[in-house]
């Protein structure tokens, strides 16, 4: 039987195939693209975990719809940090149970919530009403080394409304997730995800431009671990210089809950991108967690080139 993952997939990929079918086939182009990404943190955990992962993949473009697929490859020093549709997630692994006790609850944590130690940035834990206990202490991994592929991911949009100026753009988001790896790996949840949401893009002052994003998710439930179907949202500021050359932007991103009593991840992102030709595009990114469920500091580059 299909899981609603699949089913949803499905159903919402025939929707994507029929907007952006037989009219623009003659207009597609294809592109390679690809990222490096670094995060290092120690999340709610006793030890730091560093990361480093690479994607590779193609899109095609239409003029009113884009489909993408990405392969990760990733390197791990801990097998406690899950990778997947929406980036790294702490789960905890192949010792995912850790995360609960036999209530389901945080370990430690009583009704009244959290009153240990803050994690990082308490302020705004306070603000966003989220709480941080004591750390979770996993099972040493000094010696850890472990580098495999990770899950593959499909990203597809459709522009639904785009302004006769262009200035307003308006966009159908969606992302699947196939699971390839497993939680013993450390690599993935073992599940599918799939999220749809829309994004809006608003040019104004001539080289400005807001962008706010919002994507419902349905993650898999790992064996002994079950994720929240959170929100992911995303709100961001950017300019271009030197007719387009070059952009520069700063983005506010998060979640609400996913794994129950823990931050859901929330990051403060800045980035700088270059047009080398009208086919090729370099950008660069680095994040600051702001929560406990966020690595530290992320840095990361990505590339698009046409074909």
């Amino acid at each position: 039987m299909l899981s609603r993952f699949q089913i949803s997939a499905v159903m919402l990929w025939g929707i994507l195939w029929v907007f952006s079918g037989a009219d623009c086939v003659q207009a597609q182009k294809l592109s390679y693209t690809g990222s490096m990404q670094y995060a290092t943190g120690s999340y709610f955990f006793s030890e730091n975990t560093e990361s480093f992962s690479t994607a590779n993949g193609l899109m095609i473009s239409w003029d009113k719809a884009t489909v993408s697929f990405a392969l990760p490859f990733i390197y791990q020093n801990s097998p406690w940090i899950s990778y997947g549709a929406t980036g790294y997630l702490p789960t905890g692994g192949s010792q995912h149970g850790s995360l609960t006790d036999s209530s389901g609850r945080r370990p430690g944590r009583g009704s009244g919530g959290g009153s240990g130690g803050m994690g990082k940035n308490s302020s705004l834990n306070s603000f966003f009403s989220y709480a941080s206990d004591s750390t979770i202490t996993l099972p040493d991994t000094l010696s850890y080394r472990s580098y495999s592929f990770g899950d593959p991911t499909i990203y597809a949009n459709i522009n639904i409304y785009r302004s006769g100026s262009g200035s307003t753009s308006l966009q159908l988001n969606t992302n699947l997730k196939i699971p390839f790896t497993h939680p013993e790996k450390g690599y993935g949840t073992g599940e599918w995800d799939f999220g749809v949401g829309g994004s809006l893009s608003q040019r104004f002052l001539t080289d400005n431009y807001l962008f706010l994003a919002f994507t419902k998710w349905w993650f898999g439930d790992m064996p002994d671990l079950k994720l929240q179907d959170p929100i992911s949202y995303s709100v961001g500021l950017s300019r271009s210089l030197a007719q387009g050359k070059w952009f520069i932007n700063t983005t506010l991103s998060g979640f609400t809950e996913i794994i129950n009593d823990y931050d859901p991840p929330m990051n403060l992102g800045m980035g700088l991108g270059y047009s080398l030709s009208s086919k090729a595009t370099l950008n660069s990114t680095i994040s600051l967690g702001l929560t406990e469920s966020s690595s530290d500091l992320a840095l990361g580059i990505g590339w698009s080139f046409k074909i």
